[in-house]
């Protein structure tokens, strides 16, 4: 059996390439690991309002127990009295406004 020379110097050429090969994707990968960023998340100030309104919004009964203890105590004496034209007023004014923010 003959041995080429070249055939060594192909050897190390290809061992070559493949050290290169092994050394650009360690740095491939490195610079990919520092590209990573972070997820933030920034608020902004009117959302930060609406936040706070919220809050106090939720703080705020939804019962007024002192309006309701004074009409019940009106009902019980019998001095309760509705007006039937301010009442559908409002309604009608309720309706309204609800139909226009659709």
């Amino acid at each position: 059996m003959e041995i080429d020379k070249n055939q060594g110097i192909q050897m190390n050429a290809y061992v070559n390439h493949l050290n290169d090969k092994n050394k650009a994707d360690a740095s491939n990968d490195k610079a990919e690991k520092a590209a990573v960023k972070t997820d933030t998340v920034v608020i902004s100030d009117a959302a930060k309002r609406i936040q706070e309104a919220k809050m106090q919004l939720d703080e705020i009964p939804d019962v007024r127990e002192d309006k309701v203890a004074q009409i019940k105590k009106q009902i019980e004496n019998g001095t309760y009295e509705i007006n039937a034209q301010e009442t559908a007023a409002k309604m009608i004014k309720e309706h309204l406004i609800n139909d226009g923010l659709k």
